[in-house]
């Protein structure tokens, strides 16, 4: 992104979009490509090792989506949320899911994050590193975490993208952050 891309804000990129301006369009890709393609990977289902297919066309797909809805877009500072929620979108038609509720028992989360009464929950240097975690997670924990842990969304941005209420979101996260440290925790298989 050039020093002129930043001076542009997204919603003037948007509404030159709408308009058909292709420079705007391609400056809009370049500015949220990384953070759609991150999003796509981490909360895509898994497919083969190394494979990333899936995830681009995620990518392609939200791009002619927004492309194709940037006159209806709201005005927002930022268009991002709307990016992802198009992303999300596009997960869904790949990859039709029931989103069932997490039945998994808070206090068992915690009790595998090391948060026994009393308990630090400090890591266990010898533990695996945080990417390895991360990827062994299931998609809908790696979804919420890169949107509220990575990309800094607040909880309405990922209620927004996610189409989930406010207290979901808080907790999925809640949840989610508690699966990862207990898989940080967990001792390399071979130890």
């Amino acid at each position: 992104m050039t020093a002129d891309d930043a001076k542009v804000s997204d919603e003037t990129l948007i509404g030159r979009t709408a308009a058909g301006d292709p420079s705007a369009f391609d400056r809009l890709v370049r500015r949220h490509q990384a953070a759609v393609y991150r999003f796509a990977r981490a909360a895509a289902p898994d497919g083969p090792p190394g494979d990333t297919g899936d995830a681009v066309e995620i990518l392609r797909e939200t791009f002619l989506a927004a492309r194709r809805a940037a006159s209806r877009h709201r005005d927002e500072t930022s268009a991002r949320p709307w990016l992802l929620a198009l992303a999300r979108q596009a997960i869904d038609r790949r990859h039709p899911r029931f989103r069932e509720a997490d039945l998994t028992p808070l206090r068992e989360l915690a009790r595998a994050a090391g948060w026994q009464s009393g308990g630090g929950g400090a890591v266990d240097e010898s533990g695996l590193s945080v990417e390895t975690a991360f990827a062994a997670l299931p998609p809908e924990d790696r979804e919420i975490l890169t949107l509220c842990d990575r990309e800094y969304f607040t909880v309405d941005e990922a209620a927004r993208v996610t189409g989930l209420s406010d207290a979901a979101v808080r907790t999925r996260l809640h949840r989610a952050r508690l699966r990862l440290l207990a898989r940080l925790k967990e001792r390399p298989h071979g130890e």
